[in-house]
């Protein structure tokens, strides 16, 4: 019974996390905009909703999976790709990572048997939206890969977690841009 417990703390402590994380970005964003109260409450009243479904609905599977860290690897490998096609093509963060993410859509078909490949592209996709960072926060490809590499570690540990949410690919690699962001700023206030 204790074991139960602990699984639906973990559970909704994760969920909470999750929505904060959405709730506060769309917040910021609406805020930065100056967007009137009447909107801000609809959102905060929709939100609030879906956080209910969060509760009511099964989001992960019965036991706690990891991906396979050779399967994150080609994580970074897209997050170049699309940051080479954003930043030196100047395709646009969009194109950009829709390219990345088209592309990795067809690597299942070279072996269809192979579970390998199917794999790949939800991967490749999150780190399509790595590599769209915009050239405020980072034009540097070591902050890609090291933004890439956290973002690739969360991915790999959330595989059973949030299952039938949209949004977790982005998710993911706003969290890991986000703590990468946080750690440099860190940094360079530790080194002066």
């Amino acid at each position: 019974m204790k074991l139960k417990r602990q699984k639906k703390i973990v559970r909704q402590s994760l969920i909470i996390c999750f929505f904060a994380i959405h709730f506060l970005f769309l917040m910021f964003i609406l805020v930065d905009q100056k967007a009137p109260a009447i909107i801000l409450t609809g959102v905060a009243v929709i939100a609030f909703c879906v956080l209910y479904s969060y509760f009511k609905t099964p989001l992960h599977l019965p036991e706690l999976q990891a991906g396979s860290w050779k399967i994150m690897l080609w994580l970074p490998v897209a997050a170049f790709t699309a940051f080479f096609l954003n930043q030196q093509m100047a395709l646009g963060p969009v194109i950009a990572g829709s390219a990345t993410g088209l592309a990795a859509s067809f690597l299942p078909e070279i072996n269809k048997q192979s579970k390998y490949l199917a794999d790949l592209p939800e991967v490749m996709y999150c780190g399509a939206f790595v590599g769209m960072t915009s050239t405020n926060v980072s034009n540097n490809v070591s902050f890609i890969l090291f933004a890439s590499v956290i973002t690739a570690f969360f991915f790999m540990f959330s595989k059973s977690l949030f299952q039938g949410i949209g949004g977790k690919a982005g998710t993911m690699a706003f969290i890991g841009v986000t703590v990468a962001v946080l750690l440099y700023k860190m940094y360079v206030s530790w080194i002066g």
